[in-house]
């Protein structure tokens, strides 16, 4: 003790904080150069590039895409960042995000703690490792049994087509310029609606309108990549917004475990009539068997699932349909174009049906150019690495994140002539055919790739081409159109009117 006394007698506080310091940054370096990791801007210990966040962070929270971009520019394709002393690596082309996503070590995804506190880390969409598999599998053979994306599940998108149109011509005949945004949330939420829940809301339920607005709000406040609920220390970094994602979240479960309590006391194996009976039936099976199914199928993960598929199923292709009627107005003659096809290959006797789609090349490629142009998934989800592993030659530690920028794939200069001009022609081929691109990934790839590709796909067309079918759609007054957009779960438009004009 008395030898410890007289060594503190010569060392003062800075001594001792210059040695930890040195020991941080020698530990740190050690770390750093055991790895073969993917480059970066310059990190300190412990706080990682948090200073840097915070420096650019107004840029980041509106344009993150074109700011990890940049990024890319001085480290390569794929670079990482730290966050805390969480690593994070970012893949900004369409090569190596194939390469990620097609790796079995970098499916899981990154727990969450306001989806634990809420139940939703049991959803098909957050769960990882066999619960997501066996989850994955179940979630897509059911949406087979009900025909979800397929052809006889037109009926369902139609009817709400035509609720659209209906709608839309309400404003047309009192001539006045109307935002459609409400209008669009409403009827695609109800797609969603009448495959989960079994049933479909008039627009005016107060239940509907305030499903609605949670999805909107989480939307609005959860992030590009839902970094809001995935970051670490998210909780502390976004204190109001993680909040509101919490709250929002708790809500909508609620809801849905009433749905359920509803399907069960009307429940009959023989008489399925939704996803939540075909989970009930599921739940039901797996205890009688006593299978080890029952350990990934219970009643709250069918709640969770079922909110994660409400909330998923609206906002993106919604908002993707917002950004189709601004594009429209802002182009007609591209507007013209799309009618004129629509017109030599539907004719005006009948409205367009998801068939068409083989003939319809150019109202296609629009729709196509559409969502390369402004992907409203700037980022992906994040991903988690699962065990160590290897991205594009660099070494990516167990615990990883891995983020895709699907900005930067859809603006890369080298795949997309002048990418920030609108070109449907890029998607056809010299015949005037539709032809797909790789490099468009609205719906993410490899094994975690958007489970309602099919349905969104089907949706879009259907939609889109009702309308155009329709009316013409123009600006109401000589104000420039804004292409800007707002980022947060989505890339949305900002609020904005149209005045609509009957076709017949």
């Amino acid at each position: 003790m008395l030898y410890f006394e007289f060594f503190l007698s010569y060392v003062n506080t800075q001594t001792i904080l210059a040695f930890i310091v040195v020991y941080l940054l020698l530990s740190y370096g050690f770390r750093r150069h055991k790895w073969n990791l993917p480059p970066g801007p310059w990190s300190l210990p412990i706080l990682g590039n948090l200073p840097m966040l915070a420096i650019y962070h107004k840029r980041i929270a509106e344009k993150p895409g074109q700011w990890l971009a940049e990024i890319a520019k001085d480290y390569g394709e794929v670079f990482s960042l730290k966050v805390g002393t969480k690593l994070i690596v970012v893949a900004n082309g369409c090569k190596s995000i194939k390469e990620a996503f097609r790796n079995q070590h970098i499916s899981d995804r990154p727990r969450s703690k306001v989806f634990e506190e809420t139940d939703l880390d049991e959803a098909v969409g957050f769960t990882s490792g066999k619960s997501w598999k066996y989850q994955r599998t179940f979630t897509f053979n059911t949406f087979r049994t009900f025909g979800v994306g397929r052809s006889r599940f037109e009926g369902n998108i139609t009817k709400e087509a035509e609720t659209l149109v209906d709608g839309m011509r309400d404003n047309n005949n009192k001539e006045i310029p109307f935002n459609p945004h409400v209008l669009l949330g409403n009827c695609v939420s109800n797609v969603i609606s009448s495959v989960v829940l079994g049933k479909r809301y008039d627009h005016s339920d107060p239940e509907f309108k305030r499903l609605v607005l949670l999805v909107n709000k989480n939307a609005n406040n959860i992030g590009p990549g839902a970094l809001v609920v995935f970051l670490p220390m998210a909780k502390y970094v976004f204190p109001n917004q993680y909040q509101i994602v919490k709250s929002n979240s708790s809500e909508f479960s609620d809801f849905i475990l009433g749905v359920v309590h509803e399907h069960r006391q009307h429940f009959d194996e023989d008489n399925i009539h939704d996803i939540i009976d075909v989970y009930l039936k599921e739940i039901e099976l797996s205890k009688k068997e006593q299978s080890d199914r029952a350990e990934y199928i219970h009643l709250r993960s069918l709640i969770a699932t079922t909110t994660f598929l409400f909330l998923a199923g609206t906002e993106t292709t919604a908002t993707t349909l917002r950004w189709a009627l601004l594009y429209m107005i802002k182009y007609p003659e591209i507007q013209a174009k799309v009618q004129q096809e629509m017109d030599a290959v539907v004719g005006r006797t009948r409205m367009p049906q998801w068939a068409d789609r083989l003939s319809l090349s150019y109202t296609g490629a629009v729709l196509l150019e559409i969502q390369r142009n402004r992907a409203v998934v700037t980022l992906g989800l994040p991903h988690v690495a699962s065990e160590d592993t290897k991205l594009a030659g660099y070494d990516i530690p167990k615990g990883t994140y891995v983020v895709s920028n699907i900005w930067a794939v859809h603006h890369d200069p080298d795949v997309w002539a002048e990418p920030d001009q609108f070109k449907p022609e890029r998607f056809l081929d010299k015949d005037g055919k539709l032809r797909q691109r790789e490099e468009l990934m609205p719906f993410s790839t490899g094994h975690r790739m958007c489970l309602g590709e099919n349905l969104a796909k089907m949706e879009m067309f259907l939609f889109f081409t009702y309308i155009l079918h329709s009316f013409i759609l123009t600006k109401p007054d000589a104000k420039p159109i804004s292409m800007e957009g707002v980022s947060g779960g989505t890339f949305s438009p900002k609020p904005y009117e149209i005045v609509v004009k009957d076709r017949n």
